[in-house]
């Protein structure tokens, strides 16, 4: 066996506290000081499901065991796994690694207790009612004064189902998740310095910590008995942080060192990018921007770092940054003519109309987030947007802005007695209206993935319900703040413009906005139902208008009430007609639709359709992965389309990097789509993927630039 400098004198070490630290006559063993357990994330596995396994061994006081890059002595543990045919085991998930100084070394390793974990893929041909045996043997080295070794033998039993079985040891897992390094961080990070002995990087952020560590992944790379010299600007954004390079770094060709991050509160995963040997300090140039963009969270990270009180928070800013999504700028602009309809109306009126706006935001939140529980609970496999996935939805949505539409048009007029009626009247009738429009508005932007609102309401779907329902009311709180601002505060509305008639103008330019909803919205059904969707849709339209038209010819309040109550039941019986007909034949067109089957995309062609196959198979052969998680309903998905994916620069830059790009529509409800999405937090869509050939996957952010998508893709 063959061992460099390193690795014998790391042996050589072992051996001296082994035979230093005991009689000649004595044996023992490091399973004396250490229980080790092998446990999964599942009790039944289900074939072709992802589930995880996890090594957890808890160690008497003051005994470690040792890290991935050990340090200056030890040697990490060993795992030899038996595992049934079809099995795929992915890369072992580390915990952030401890310091422990002895007589001038520093070696690396975990205390207490230390939880490893490996990600398993299910093959898919698996007969249900069967049971598999992972088996596995363990060695490690565990020290304290001296250094024992130790082996385990762990088997563990799981039944193969048909479906997936209940989470099993979820509390272990979580405390697992905790301790391993956060996959993105608060930092810029580039070298200014490379000579043959130190490593000279710089890192910025907003809030640096007084001290940092950082540990390699590999060994040899920076040495572990130096001190890594760690010195904060005065004005504490920037720092300049020296590594000591160990003998293995020359030899080594290198384009970056990986490796954990550490303060004294957090741990970091970061890649430091290798400049050419006496490089000078980086410009603050557009690729350090985009790189920034790639790595940095910042404040979303920060928030989620918190627990409950950052989670609200991060609801509270991603429900009011919905306010400007173009999903819901439609609704809000009925609430805007609202208000400067009625500005000056006085305190009273503006705060039950304030307040009947945020309760019905709030509720329907709670109400659609209470409904997304319930059925998940029953074994449906779906996440936040679910109601965006159902055509009859869409057509009733569809119906509705056409409507509102039509009545900002001027083609027949509700409330018209508002202005000057009877204020008891006015009153009530101003409160259902505007929970009307609350209602609406959460049910347009509830599937908008904003920024802050992806990340959070993945957690929302991870935590206990009632914990949910509160991220969830949080986030349509945020979202009804601005006009609950108002309400409470009416002097504010003097700040709009004065009511006059330049209003009635302002109110077609709205009708037409909800029409221009409206055509997405048409889109969006031909998406998931086909084209004939779109024909039943527009009739459906049609009687609609003629309702619309007769309400306004003969149920004008100016008509005898005769007239009038004869008007309304023609209306009605042409909206109920409309739909029920409407309901029945885009619901034909979807089952057709989804039983026609999908056309596959030529071999080579760009954004073929997704499946974790086609990803396995793409790695196997030695590609990077590209995979777009989208939906035509979601806008953020389609800008970024358009500015940053579909464009010829990244086709041309995949083509050269050999990129193999997938597209996984979750337009309709598909539950492997779901699945992925939930096993990265992720509750909606867009999410974006880049696998590397070696398997190690990046996400990226929600927002997407060429720059981003290049820079992803060349440190590969």
């Amino acid at each position: 066996m063959h061992l460099d400098g390193m690795r014998m004198r790391q042996f050589l070490l072992s051996c001296l506290f082994l035979l230093g630290g005991l009689p000649l006559n004595a044996f023992m063993t490091g399973e004396s000081y250490a229980e080790l357990e092998l446990i999964a994330d599942t009790a039944e596995v289900a074939p072709g499901q992802s589930f995880n396994l996890a090594v957890k061994f808890k160690m008497e006081p003051e005994w470690h065991i040792y890290a991935k890059n050990p340090g200056a002595s030890g040697l990490p543990p060993e795992f030899e796994w038996q595992l049934p045919d079809g099995l795929e085991l992915g890369e072992i998930e580390w915990p952030a690694p401890h310091r422990y100084p002895l007589e001038g070394l520093m070696s690396y390793g975990y205390g207490d207790v230390a939880t490893f974990i490996f990600p398993v893929q299910a093959p898919a041909d698996w007969e249900p009612g069967s049971e598999m045996v992972i088996g596995l043997e363990v060695d490690y080295l565990i020290c304290k004064d001296i250094c024992l070794p130790g082996d385990a033998s762990l088997a563990l039993r799981l039944a193969v189902a048909s479906e997936p079985g209940e989470k099993a040891n979820a509390d272990i897992f979580e405390r697992a998740r905790a301790a391993q390094p956060l996959s993105e961080h608060p930092f810029e990070i580039y070298p200014v310095d490379l000579d043959e002995e130190t490593l000279t990087i710089k890192i910025e952020g907003a809030e640096l910590p007084e001290a940092l560590y950082f540990y390699a992944d590999e060994l040899d790379l920076v040495d572990p008995n130096a001190e890594q010299e760690f010195k904060v600007s005065q004005d504490g954004r920037s720092a300049t942080f020296a590594l000591s390079l160990d003998h293995g770094f020359a030899g080594a060709d290198l384009m970056e060192i990986t490796g954990v991050l550490q303060s004294p509160e957090h741990s970091w995963r970061i890649s430091i990018p290798l400049a050419e040997e006496g490089s000078a300090t980086v410009d603050a140039s557009e690729a350090a921007a985009d790189e920034a963009a790639l790595d940095s969270p910042g404040l979303e990270q920060r928030l989620l770092d918190l627990g409950l009180v950052g989670w609200l928070v991060l609801a509270f800013v991603g429900g009011l940054i919905l306010n400007v999504m173009p999903c819901v700028l439609p609704v809000l602009s009925i609430k805007v003519f609202s208000l400067l309809n009625h500005s000056g109306r006085g305190r009273g009126h503006a705060l039950v109309q304030g307040l009947a706006y945020t309760l019905g935001v709030v509720a329907s939140f709670v109400l659609l987030a209470a409904v997304l529980f319930s059925l998940r609970a029953l074994g449906e496999s779906i996440g936040w947007g679910f109601q965006l996935q159902n055509p009859g939805f869409v057509v009733v949505l569809g119906l509705v802005f056409f409507l509102f539409g039509l009545n900002l048009l001027g083609v027949y007029e509700v409330g018209t007695g508002l202005v000057g009626a009877d204020a008891k009247v006015a009153g009530r009738k101003d409160f259902f209206g505007s929970f009307g429009v609350g209602v609406l508005a959460a049910v347009v932007g509830a599937p908008c993935v904003g920024p802050f609102v992806g990340g959070v309401s993945g957690i929302a779907l991870q935590v206990d319900a009632l914990t949910g329902l509160g991220i969830f009311a949080m986030l349509g709180f945020g979202m009804a703040s601005p006009f609950l601002l108002l309400a409470i505060f009416p002097k504010l509305v003097a700040y709009l413009p004065k009511p006059g008639p330049w209003m009635e103008t302002f109110k077609h330019a709205m009708g037409f906005l909800l029409m221009a909803a409206l055509v997405f919205l048409l889109y969006l059904l031909g998406e998931l139902a086909g084209p004939t969707s779109i024909t039943a849709m527009l009739v459906v339209l049609l009687i609609a208008a003629v309702a619309a038209w007769v309400y306004g010819r003969w149920g004008a309040p100016s008509k005898g009430a005769k007239t009038r109550r004869n008007a309304k039941l023609v209306v009605a019986l042409l909206l109920v007609f409309s739909l029920v007909w409407g309901l029945r034949a885009v619901g034909a067109a979807y089952d057709a639709a989804i039983a026609e089957p999908t056309s596959e995309v030529a071999e080579g062609a760009a954004w073929a359709r997704w499946n974790q196959e086609a990803v396995d198979q793409a790695i196997a052969e030695g590609h990077p992965v590209f995979v777009d998680f989208t939906a035509t309903w979601c806008l953020i998905c389609q800008a970024n389309k358009r500015t940053a994916l579909r464009t010829e620069a990244t086709r041309q830059l995949f083509e050269e990097h050999g990129v193999v790009s997938l597209e996984a529509d979750w337009t309709r409800r598909d539950p492997d789509i779901t699945a992925k999405l939930e096993e990265f937090g992720r509750s909606g869509v867009p999410l974006y993927l880049l696998y590397g050939p070696d398997g190690d996957v990046s996400v990226l952010p929600q927002n997407l630039t060429n720059g981003i998508v290049r820079e992803a893709v060349e440190r590969l």
